[in-house]
């Protein structure tokens, strides 16, 4: 076994740069065991390889160099242990938010797959839906579509509501007299909050878990089948929250966007969609 090992063949042997390794004499992280008094060459030996390799470990686990080289400095594994706990903390954390994005790229890929799943008709169904939570804004008959985006844009970016998550889906709350006079009046326009938010009681608002009939169509050409809703409600109650939620299928235009239109026909606990025919 040779005494000294120069930096390039340090390098080689340990899988790292010899950059690197000039780094770690320039942070007093790792100093050559010897330095030539003529050329300035640096050379380590075999009883640093163990300490350059445990500097790689504890980098691949997190730690900063500056943080490694206090650790290595006081030589005590309690102190290496803090830092690796507060490194799990912060990874738990980190591995959380990645979970996250992951269930919100797997919603948006149900949102804009949705209306594919089947054909797009007036045909009635029935899903049963959780308890959903919404912030909303008052729409007004002289109201353009404009008007209500603006209104609501401006209620999102205001206290307390500019720090919540938001699904990108918006809605509107309709009067059941205007859908069944196949009219586009809506009462308030609203899009979906991520979850329950932390706020007082009235401060948003709580869609009913329960099941609802629904049907689909273009609601902004209000062409929808009002003889069939008749038909379908001539001996029961007319529904008292009638919901339309837009679909989008392309990333331009939303004038002619699809639109599943929710009726609550039955309140019921929180449960998984489920969809009858």
């Amino acid at each position: 076994m040779k005494e000294f090992y120069t930096i390039g063949e340090t390098a080689a042997l340990l899988g790292i740069s010899a950059d690197t390794l000039r780094y770690y004499d320039r942070i007093g992280l790792l100093k050559p065991v010897k330095v030539d008094a003529g050329n300035k060459y640096r050379y380590y030996s075999y009883t640093q390889f163990h300490y350059i390799d445990r500097i790689k470990y504890l980098q691949h686990l997190g730690l900063s160099l500056e943080e490694i080289r206090t650790v290595l400095q006081t030589g005590r594994v309690d102190e290496l242990l803090v830092y690796l706990e507060t490194e799990k903390v912060r990874v738990q954390e980190e591995l959380a938010q990645v979970r996250q994005r992951v269930e919100d790229i797997d919603w948006y890929i149900q949102y804009f797959t949705y209306m594919d799943q089947t054909d797009r008709d007036e045909r009635f169904y029935k899903v049963h839906l959780p308890e959903r939570y919404i912030l909303k804004s008052p729409c007004f008959h002289w109201d353009s579509l404009a008007d209500m985006e603006i209104r609501l844009a401006e209620k999102k970016g205001g206290s307390p509501y500019k720090q919540l998550k938001y699904k990108r889906q918006y809605g509107y709350i309709l009067t059941p007299d205007a859908l069944f006079a196949r009219t586009f009046a809506p009462e308030f326009y609203f899009i979906f909050l991520s979850g329950r938010p932390q706020l007082p009681p009235g401060e948003y608002e709580v869609l009913p878990a329960g099941e609802y009939l629904c049907f689909r169509t273009q609601v902004l050409r209000e062409e929808w089948d009002t003889e069939k809703l008749d038909s379908y409600f001539c001996k029961t109650r007319r529904p008292g929250l009638v919901l339309a939620l837009e679909f989008e299928d392309n990333l331009r235009e939303y004038q002619d966007a699809w639109y599943e239109i929710q009726m609550l026909v039955s309140k019921g606990s929180d449960g998984p969609l489920m969809r009858t025919r």
